[in-house]
């Protein structure tokens, strides 16, 4: 879909509204890619949504203080 867009004088270009809609992200990687600017949406991810996302024992858990130890030792 080719949409004709306008650069203001501080180089804002507004996106319309069916393509941000479409894209369904604020944040975006800009690259110059021979010549063309290309925007990669980049999608915000919630912790909520990668809460249950891997099974844990929470027996590890139990001991905060053996596993800041063991976050320590692997860097």
């Amino acid at each position: 879909m080719g949409v004709v867009v306008k650069m203001d004088r501080q180089g804002r270009i507004v996106i319309p509204a069916k393509v941000r809609k479409e894209l369904g992200a604020r944040l975006f990687i800009l690259e110059l890619v021979k010549g063309e600017i290309r925007l990669k949406p980049i999608r915000e991810v919630r912790l909520t949504d990668l809460c249950d996302s891997i099974e844990v024992d929470v027996d590890d858990f139990t001991d905060t203080h053996e596993l800041r130890r063991a976050l320590s030792r692997e860097g």
